[in-house]
């Protein structure tokens, strides 16, 4: 397949950051089939790759890893094993990035310290870091029902104690998606349960932001302070102190994927008639605040094979664009077998116009991940799977630039 830009590549969705643009080289932290995680580089000009082994796990997609990358300072890299241990591990560079593009084009991932280790008090799962000048505020799911936070002020070298940040009243996972917006303070953030059907399940969808600098939580319609990350007797949050952006019919399913970084608050995911082996009537939506409220709107048909994950509920997705304009997002999805990357904008008339990123073709396109800071044509890669185990275990994937780029890409792995 033309386009490669790496070979045996798979993530998840609930790592962040791992796609990062420093002028003419890409950042990426990513995992291998056979379960190794390692940081990788493509630069821009040359078109060629370069990767670094970290750590080594089960094949298990969802132990990507999170990559820091600032110009100026070592990378650092956050992993952990899905739900299985009640540490998140994490190691820095020996160099720091470079603003320049070195003649090798891999002097940063090259040397690293050893691993060490942050105990969370649980099972601990993803690694979400966003950056404030020194600081690193860290956020990791501990025990399938919460998230956690962790503060480092003098890049990574100490960590403050872990606060418990959310704890849903549920019997399964939830998920979080989180964004810095251009401020350097604001974290959105967007928060679902697991599509399967348990007991307790939770379906809907909430929201909230934190101030990183205050500390405040608050909700996105009227500002309402609900908590304190920095005071702990505040915490944890449930869902009930969320604002409710989308309240899932009785009947259907969804699965939270992402949340915008652009003026508009924009949250994005997929919805289904529920049941775990049905494949029924998927649909991509977006939910979006104005005018004083949520509007969950329709973006396009996610495709028949939308179930759990033997039927492929893991597999397709959505993602903003950086720095989101609003009204556009980048999706892939399934029609009769052929599979489309594709970006979708919002028109005058409110509908979601498509324009193809890749030709479609009949391998599957999933997981698509928008490139922080993009420039040079490369805005947005996906995966493209070569095969997918039903248990997310044995896959192998590789990954691919939306919009062309670069139409003779030599894969290096």
């Amino acid at each position: 397949m033309k386009g490669i830009l790496l070979e045996d590549v798979s993530w998840c969705w609930w790592t962040r950051p791992r796609a990062v643009r420093i002028r003419d080289r890409v950042f990426f932290g990513a995992m291998d089939s056979a379960g190794q995680i390692y940081a990788a580089t493509w630069n821009l000009v040359t078109h060629r790759s370069a990767r670094t082994i970290l750590a080594a796990y089960e094949p298990d997609d969802h132990n990507n890893p999170a990559l820091v990358a600032v110009p100026g300072k070592p990378l650092v890299a956050f992993y952990s094993r899905h739900d299985c241990g009640d540490t998140l591990q994490f190691r820095i560079s020996e160099n720091v990035v470079s603003e320049s593009v070195p003649a090798e084009n891999a002097t940063e991932i090259n040397g690293w310290h050893p691993q060490r280790d942050l105990k969370f008090g649980g099972e601990t799962s993803y690694a979400q870091v966003h950056v404030r000048g020194d600081e690193l505020h860290l956020f990791t799911r501990v025990d399938e029902i919460g998230w956690s936070y962790r503060r480092s002020d003098d890049w990574a070298a100490s960590w403050g104690e872990p606060v418990p940040f959310l704890v849903f009243d549920t019997d399964q996972m939830i998920y979080l998606a989180t964004t810095m917006l251009e401020d350097g303070r604001t974290v959105r953030m967007a928060v679902s349960g697991h599509p399967q059907e348990t007991p307790r399940p939770l379906h809907d969808v909430w929201a909230c932001q934190v101030d990183l600098e205050t500390g405040e939580v608050s909700l996105p319609g009227d500002g309402a302070v609900i908590a304190n990350l920095y005071v702990e007797a505040t915490l944890p949050l449930n869902q009930d102190q969320l604002e409710l952006v989308h309240a899932t019919p009785s009947d259907r399913t969804v699965n939270l994927f992402d949340v915008s970084d652009g003026p508009d608050f924009e949250i994005g995911f997929v919805s289904k008639v529920k049941g775990d082996d049905a494949t029924v009537d998927a649909r991509y939506h977006v939910s979006i605040y104005r005018d004083g409220g949520w509007h969950t709107e329709d973006v396009a048909p996610a495709g028949t094979i939308f179930g759990y994950t033997h039927a492929g509920f893991y597999a397709g997705g959505v993602a903003f664009p950086h720095r989101s304009p609003g009204g556009r997002i980048y999706l892939t999805r399934e029609s009769a077998g052929i599979w489309f990357f594709e970006r979708r904008d919002r028109n005058a008339s409110g509908v979601w116009d498509a324009r193809e990123l890749l030709p479609p073709g009949p391998v599957r396109i999933a997981r698509p991940w928008a490139i922080i800071d993009p420039a040079g044509g490369l805005d947005v890669v996906a995966l493209a799977v070569e095969h997918y185990g039903d248990k997310y275990f044995d896959t192998r994937s590789h990954l691919v630039a939306g919009g062309g780029y670069p139409a003779d890409a030599e894969p290096a792995g």
